[in-house]
């Protein structure tokens, strides 16, 4: 058995549809496509999300709770600190399986662990001199599927990465005529990697996810957490992550303190609410078209907030515990944590994360 694990990052399960996507849509059809779309962890961010992907460990395990995680009571980016867990490229090392990752953004290798596969894709975690990138630096789609044709896909476990719509929709806005462009074209190079697949296609189980999608955030000002915070003189440390931020509590701040501190962040203008994530840790995000920053906006889509959580989720290929998969999220909506347990299950591994 084959298993992929395709990821198109930020893209919207709403405008999949045989018009607008129609190879997304025949996966859709010929397998099982969750009609609620999938869900994402909060933040509903990318790095965190992909993190555990490959892990199927909660924040408050790991300390990723966005693009930022607090490890070792300090905040790094999730690209520096890892998946601090065991991945699914530990489990096929372990197994001897052999494992493929090409991804759209450099940064995932690491963050996914994705570094330890047999084959993985740009070399080092670094785009090579020459690939074509987008706007904001990243591999563009043209660039994973051609890294992907030097691949061999005869593999036990592949991840595959789009990063394009993630980046159209921050410059130009999820609804934007450009975004609805970039859906299509980001169809099209989906359509391609199956096409890489067919040659195994009987043998293979396709998961197709995105980790979050997004929200126009075209307010002209930012809210600004964190100024209010260090003018306030809050105990906390604050990291912004477009429409969610997260706030950690300063070591020997009483409950009672942090909670009385939730309810003056709810209080700020601009903030539409938030969660309580772990004894330390409180997750808030913004009102709609606003995120947070300082000032203008530098982005026209952004995510983060809990209207943003709902991800793709369809299962296909032609082996038959496809089918059995399928079934599973045709009953119960899957979320970010569901898949590396399922992929355990299918690749047969007795290790646990």
């Amino acid at each position: 058995m084959r298993v992929v694990f395709a990821v198109l990052d930020a893209f919207p399960h709403s405008v999949i549809n045989a018009q607008m996507t129609p190879n997304l849509w025949e996966q859709a059809t010929l397998g099982t496509m969750s009609t609620t779309g999938g869900e994402s962890l909060m933040l509903s961010v990318t790095y965190s999300n992909h993190a555990a992907f490959m892990t199927g460990l909660p924040p408050t395990k790991t300390g990723h709770w966005g693009n930022w995680a607090w490890v070792d009571n300090e905040f790094t980016k999730t690209y520096d600190s890892g998946p601090q867990g065991r991945t699914l490229f530990d489990d096929c090392r372990a197994a001897d399986l052999k494992s493929v990752a090409v991804v759209g953004d450099h940064k995932l290798l690491a963050t996914m662990g994705a570094l330890e596969a047999d084959f993985s894709w740009p070399p080092a975690g670094s785009p090579p001199e020459g690939t074509p990138l987008d706007a904001y630096g990243y591999p563009k789609d043209e660039a994973v599927i051609a890294a992907a044709e030097t691949a061999d896909l005869d593999a036990d476990f592949i991840l595959f990465h789009l990063n394009e719509p993630d980046t159209s929709m921050h410059m130009y806005g999820p609804d934007s005529g450009e975004a609805l462009a970039q859906y299509r074209r980001s169809d099209a190079s989906y359509g391609a990697l199956v096409d890489l697949l067919r040659p195994l296609w009987n043998e293979t189980v396709l998961i197709t996810v995105s980790d979050h999608c997004q929200e126009p955030t075209d307010h002209p000002e930012c809210v600004n957490l964190r100024d209010h915070a260090k003018d306030a003189g809050w105990p906390v440390q604050i990291r912004n992550d477009g429409t969610g931020a997260i706030v950690v509590a300063s070591d020997g701040t009483s409950q009672q303190e942090f909670s009385r501190l939730h309810s003056e962040i709810g209080r700020i203008e601009g903030v539409e609410g938030g969660l309580w994530a772990a004894p330390n840790v409180y997750l808030v995000w913004t009102e709609p078209h606003r995120m947070f920053g300082r000032g203008e906006p530098l982005a026209k889509g952004n995510h983060g907030s809990p209207r943003c959580t709902q991800q793709v989720a369809i299962v296909s290929g032609g082996h038959p515990e496809a089918q059995t998969l399928g079934a599973t999220i045709s009953t119960q909506r899957p979320g970010t944590l569901t898949w590396a347990p399922k992929i355990r299950d299918l690749l047969r591994f007795s290790s646990t994360p």
